[in-house]
């Protein structure tokens, strides 16, 4: 979240590891505001490299594209002695966490799916049904 806790793993040595979940967008925002039937708006990111970043001040930085590289990339910064940031490349609609309250989001994945045909938008909630129910 800041810039000068990254300087202060540095500064104090600390062997602090930090996984960053990168998807592109306001992830929580996005997902609260798709699950209570309303179209996403003003979620869009256009993120750093954090693992350039990280390097650029002296971390570790690791970079997982792919969910193969992810277990390597995670057991080389544990294994580093200092610092390091795991940037990890997920999908835009994954889930954010599994044991969520999924009460009534039958009728508002149909509110969405209403709204999203609307304003032509239906490839996002083909996209949103792929990545959560083709798994």
């Amino acid at each position: 979240m800041l810039m000068g806790d990254v300087i202060t793993l540095k500064q104090q040595k600390l062997p602090v590891k930090v996984i960053i979940f990168k998807n592109e967008s306001l992830a929580f925002v996005e997902l609260e505001q798709k699950a209570s039937g309303f179209l996403e708006f003003a979620t869009d990111l256009q993120s750093p490299d954090f693992a350039r970043i990280a390097e650029g001040s002296g971390l570790l930085g690791l970079t997982a594209r792919t969910p193969d590289q992810v277990e390597p990339m995670i057991a080389q910064a544990l294994k580093h002695d200092g610092p390091a940031v795991v940037e990890v490349f997920v999908a835009r609609q994954e889930p954010r966490d599994a044991s969520d309250d999924h009460s009534g989001a039958s009728e508002r994945f149909q509110s969405l799916h209403a709204q999203s045909r609307a304003q032509r938008r239906g490839d996002e909630v083909i996209d949103l049904a792929r990545v959560n129910l083709l798994r």
